[in-house]
C-alpha cells in the first residue's frame, strides 16, 4: 500500500487558505432550514482525535507511520471542511450548533469500536457528505458556496478512496470480505435513514427528491464496497 502518497497528497492540500466571505444577498432568499443543515454537518466534520492516536499506536498488518500521518492530515481536512462549512451557515445566517443527535450516534460508534470498524464508520459519512453536498450544490445559484460545496465533494471522493484502501487492506480473507460486506450495507442504510429523517425539512425546501439522495448514496456504497472487496488494485489518490 502507497501509504506515502496518501501523506504527500493530504500535506499538499493542507496548504490550502480559507475562502472568504463574499456576503452575496442572493443568499437571503435560500431558506433557513439549509443553515440548520449545513449546522449539522459542521459539527459531524469537526473532531477526530482519538482515531488518530488509534492510527499512531496501531499495529494492524499493512499500516506503517506513514498511514498514521495521513489520518492526522485527513482529520485535518475535515476540520477545515467544519471551517468552510461554518462559513457557509454564518452567509446563510444560521447559527452553529453544539450538539445534535445523528452527530452524536457517529461519534459514539467511532468512541466504542476499534480503528477498522471506526474508519467504515468515516467511509458511511463520506458517501453520505459526497452526495448531499453535491446534491445542495446543484441547487445553489451561482455562488461562491456553490463552488465551496463542489470542492468538498472533491475532497470526500479522495477520503472515500483513503478508506476503501485501509478497508481492503484489512479483508485479507474471505470470511472477512464477508463480514464487511454484511457491516456496511446495514452501517449505509441506517446511515442514508438518518440523513433523510434529520435534513427532510431543507431537503423539501429546496425541492429535492429524496430518490435523488437514495440513488446516488446506493450507487456509491456500492462503489465503495467494489473498492474494498473487489479484485482491482489500483487505487490512485485524487487530486
Amino acid at each position: 500500500m502507497q501509504w506515502q502518497d496518501w501523506r504527500t497528497l493530504f500535506e499538499r492540500r493542507s496548504t490550502r487558505p480559507l475562502p472568504v466571505p463574499d456576503n452575496l444577498s442572493v443568499y437571503s432568499n435560500l431558506p433557513e432550514s439549509l443553515a440548520k443543515s449545513l449546522a449539522i454537518f459542521q459539527l459531524g466534520e469537526s473532531g477526530g482525535g482519538t482515531i488518530i492516536k488509534q492510527a499512531r499506536g496501531s499495529s494492524l498488518p499493512q499500516i506503517d507511520a506513514n498511514y498514521a500521518e495521513a489520518m492526522a492530515l485527513f482529520v485535518r481536512e475535515e476540520n477545515r471542511h467544519a471551517d468552510i462549512l461554518a462559513l457557509c451557515v454564518h452567509e446563510l445566517g444560521g447559527e452553529l450548533i453544539r450538539k445534535n443527535w445523528t452527530a452524536k450516534l457517529f461519534v459514539a460508534a467511532r468512541r466504542l469500536i476499534g480503528i477498522r470498524l471506526k474508519v467504515l464508520v468515516l467511509l458511511a459519512a463520506e458517501v453520505v457528505g459526497i452526495c448531499y453536498y453535491y446534491v445542495l450544490a446543484s441547487r445553489l445559484p451561482n455562488s461562491q458556496m456553490k463552488h465551496w460545496l463542489t470542492e468538498l465533494v472533491a475532497d470526500e471522493q479522495s477520503h472515500l478512496d483513503f478508506h476503501c484502501c485501509f478497508l481492503r487492506s484489512q479483508a485479507d480473507r474471505t470470511w472477512k470480505r464477508w463480514l464487511f460486506i454484511l457491516v456496511w450495507r446495514t452501517t449505509i442504510w441506517l446511515a442514508a435513514i438518518a440523513v433523510l429523517f434529520d435534513h427532510r425539512a431543507a431537503i423539501k425546501d429546496l425541492g429535492i427528491s429524496k430518490k435523488t439522495f437514495w440513488r446516488r448514496w446506493m450507487t456509491y456504497s456500492q462503489l465503495a464496497e467494489r473498492l474494498v472487496v473487489g479484485r482491482s488494485t489500483d487505487f490512485v489518490p485524487v487530486c
